[in-house]
């Protein structure tokens, strides 16, 4: 059976390491799969599993309406290849549900080919409106893959699916793609980063949901114990006001305290940032799923996360990871203050943090999980 997946994020914003970890995991399977991704994507050598990088230009500064019609050219191309290459399923991953979704499964339904579709961001559930547009698109899909049982239920409540055509398949790790050259030393030292003070790292996107001013607001508790730690904070800002962050770091004198890196972070740096970090913090208001949890937990980090339900579904406090009281600044500073005061301690929860990642969210396992469910379809 031949698989393709149909992804046309990929190197652009970091999709890739999720891309090719799964059409690893079903080559594993016994599965051809084909990825269809961005040609912002570096492909590496001797891959089990054939890549086009055939949705070319349709990221950039360019006019959105030519973006647009470049994507629905190579949307269609990559079907057809697909078809040419008689591939059986398409698998979509979706974050948004717009007229191009739409699109991306009413072609593959005239097509001919059954439709999988990972749904990656229940929180873009904003609305009534995306309410009617999710459920519009992903109707149209024969199964839908949620990486959660706490978004599987959302897409039941919210998006009306029926049980039987949703499954839970977790979020793979990022152990196949970390380079184990790079020592914590040298990473500080290529950032500019002291090599003898406590590190805290934010990364990722900066939005209001990620709550980086909780962290912000647990620094001068935390700092008043720890005086030399470090807050990096490394990421793009997205749809926020930064320069609200700026002001309470000037009005409250943690310039010394936190360094920004207030920008997209390429492939080529994210190690450096984590292997630098002494405690990798996602101070969430509201998420499903987080890439950067696993990622974290991938490079052998301590993680700290808000006690949302899709986070405690994979952190357990004092286990493999902290968990502090969502939205409560003073419940992060104690946290933090107690992992930074027992290394020894968390040292133990690091370990038991990346046995997780390699227990629970290996690719082959969700290889193998992904096949069964392509078989349910009688493929």
């Amino acid at each position: 059976m031949r698989v393709a997946i149909i992804e046309p994020v990929g190197g652009h914003r970091g999709m890739n390491y999720y891309d090719f970890g799964l059409a690893g995991g079903l080559a594993a399977g016994g599965l051809k799969a084909t990825v269809y991704t961005s040609d912002r994507t570096v492909v590496p050598i001797g891959v089990p599993f054939q890549v086009k990088c055939s949705f070319k230009k349709v990221w950039g500064d360019t006019p959105k309406f030519l973006r647009a019609a470049r994507f629905i050219a190579c949307l269609v191309y990559s079907l057809l290849d697909a078809r040419r290459m008689r591939a059986i399923i398409v698998h979509y991953h979706f974050f948004h549900y717009s007229f191009l979704e739409l699109l991306c499964v009413t072609l593959a339904r005239a097509l001919g080919f059954r439709i999988v579709i990972t749904a990656h961001d229940v929180e873009s559930f904003g609305d009534s409106n995306s309410f009617t547009s999710a459920a519009k698109i992903l109707s149209r899909a024969d199964r839908v893959i949620a990486h959660n049982e706490v978004s599987k239920k959302e897409l039941i409540s919210r998006i009306n699916l029926s049980p039987s055509r949703l499954a839970v398949i977790p979020h793979g790790n990022y152990l196949d793609w970390i380079p184990n050259h790079i020592e914590p030393s040298e990473a500080r030292r290529r950032l500019g980063l002291p090599l003898d003070f406590p590190i805290l790292l934010f990364f990722g996107q900066i939005k209001a949901v990620k709550g980086l001013d909780v962290l912000l607001q647990a620094l001068p508790q935390t700092v008043a114990r720890f005086p030399k730690l470090k807050l990096v904070v490394a990421g793009k800002v997205w749809k926020d006001d930064f320069s609200k962050y700026e002001a309470f770091i000037r009005e409250n004198n943690l310039e010394k305290n936190v360094i920004l890196n207030i920008r997209y972070i390429p492939d080529d740096e994210v190690a450096l940032f984590f292997r630098s970090a002494d405690l990798v913090i996602l101070p969430y208001r509201k998420i499903y799923q987080s890439g950067v949890l696993l990622m974290a937990m991938s490079y052998d980090v301590p993680v700290m996360v808000s006690d949302l339900a899709g986070m405690v579904e994979i952190v357990k406090d004092g286990q493999n990871g902290f968990v502090f009281r969502c939205g409560d600044a003073h419940s992060l500073g104690e946290s933090l203050i107690a992992a930074l005061a027992d290394p020894r301690h968390r040292g133990r929860v690091t370990s038991a943090g990346y046995e997780t990642v390699v227990r629970n969210h290996g690719w082959n396992r969700i290889g193998r999980l992904t096949v069964e469910l392509y078989r349910s379809l009688g493929a």
